[in-house]
């Protein structure tokens, strides 16, 4: 991992990747369902990013509901083309970058995200984005701040996360689960992006029901993403 490479800089790698893909989609592609975010469309999740760039620059920040304020962003482009959206997210994220950069420590979860949305865009258009990407290393490791703060929040016992060979832990005390995968799949084992089966299935060691709830910060999908047949 280039550790050198900034946090605005990972951010804006993804974004034009999405948008790379965004620029060979059709209206019908537009309209499909992200599988890891049914509630959307490819559309929609396009206008979830934008929504939060330009909100943010322009200083409107949540107070209260963050699930509400993210519909809003989402409800207020359905009617506009993706073009349309894309050309936003491209003229405002310069200014979106510069705030990340600016303060990494506290807006790290922006990237984080965006990276983990750029995998949900290509898998919803049956597509096998870049999984060892920079972006991909770091927002695997980012992702364990998470992890971190339900631990705390649920009082339970530390994680170990061996990620491409390199050890991370979580928590207080010894780790009473272990999980070795590479950056890629503890991006999506640990962001929710996996069944509970499937989770089963990982390469987990230790007390994995016991720490279930302290490992996943959502809802886990019912059906698989399959993406690992892409």
């Amino acid at each position: 991992m280039n550790d050198a490479t900034s946090m605005g800089d990972e951010y804006r790698n993804a974004r034009r990747r999405m948008q790379a893909v965004a620029a060979e989609l059709t209206d019908e592609d537009a309209a499909g369902i992200v599988s890891a975010c049914p509630e959307w469309t490819v559309k929609d999740l396009f206008s979830h990013v934008t929504g939060i760039a330009t909100d943010l620059v322009a200083g409107q920040r949540p107070s209260g509901d963050t699930q509400a304020w993210v519909d809003a962003q989402v409800a207020d482009r359905r009617s506009r083309s993706l073009a349309s959206v894309v050309e936003e997210w491209d003229a405002i994220a310069p200014a979106f970058e510069s705030m990340i950069d600016a303060a990494p420590q506290a807006l790290w979860t922006l990237t984080y995200d965006t990276v983990v949305h750029e995998h949900d865009l290509f898998t919803a258009v049956g597509r096998r984005g870049d999984r060892s990407s920079t972006g991909v290393a770091r927002s695997a490791v980012l992702g364990l701040k998470l992890v971190k703060g339900d631990l705390r929040s649920k009082g339970l016992g530390a994680f170990r996360a061996v990620i491409d060979g390199e050890e991370h832990l979580v928590g207080e005390g010894q780790p009473i689960l272990t999980l070795t995968a590479s950056a890629f799949e503890v991006l999506r084992l640990l962001g929710s992006r996996r069944t509970l089966a499937e989770m089963r299935a990982a390469n987990f060691e230790g007390d994995f029901d016991g720490l279930l709830a302290g490992i996943v910060h959502m809802d886990l999908p019912v059906k698989s993403l399959g993406e690992n047949s892409l």
